[in-house]
């Protein structure tokens, strides 16, 4: 949740030369939502943002959104044009995440040159069987902050196109 670091991972990477970095690209449709509900949450306990005349709390969330979704392009940007060491930086998706969670560790394992001992090997089969059975509680009305669906795929359809390709087929 670490908004700069999408944006900064070049500087990042040089500052850290012996640094690797996984980056969890998730759903537009889940992300962004998530971002506002953060950020929103956070000014309505202290501004009353919720409170706020529609026209003022519209002009915020429009921008705010617009702020969400550049986030995600740059970094998309920086990863096709070569910006990005991509031998330093693992891309991992969150449904990846949590459909296939031991495949996944097992691969960061390696990108991060660690061999798994036993008990590690263990505590990941574990983990796998609690990850598929995990559901998520949040849900968001992306009518409260202005979007919908179509809008997110469309502005956003790099993302799904190079990092979300199987999924955004099957999320369709």
């Amino acid at each position: 949740k670490l908004f700069s670091a999408s944006v900064n991972m070049t500087s990042l990477l040089d500052f850290f030369p012996d640094a690797k970095i996984l980056y969890m690209v998730r759903d537009p449709l889940q992300v962004i939502p998530s971002g506002l509900s953060l950020v929103t949450g956070v000014l309505d306990k202290r501004f009353g943002f919720w409170a706020l005349p529609e026209k003022k709390r519209s002009f915020y969330l429009r921008r705010l959104y617009k702020a969400l979704v550049e986030l995600l392009l740059r970094f998309q940007a920086d990863w096709i044009n070569g910006s990005i060491d991509q031998a330093r930086v693992k891309i991992v998706t969150f449904d990846r995440l949590m459909s296939d969670f031991d495949r996944l560790m097992f691969e960061i394992l390696e990108f991060i040159d660690i061999e798994p001992d036993a008990n590690l090997k263990s505590e990941i089969m574990l983990t796998c069987e609690k990850q598929k059975q995990f559901k998520s509680g949040h849900s968001y009305n992306l009518e409260k902050f202005g979007l919908n669906e179509e809008l997110i795929r469309k502005d956003c359809q790099v993302i799904y196109q190079t990092f979300l390709n199987h999924e955004s087929k099957s999320n369709q």
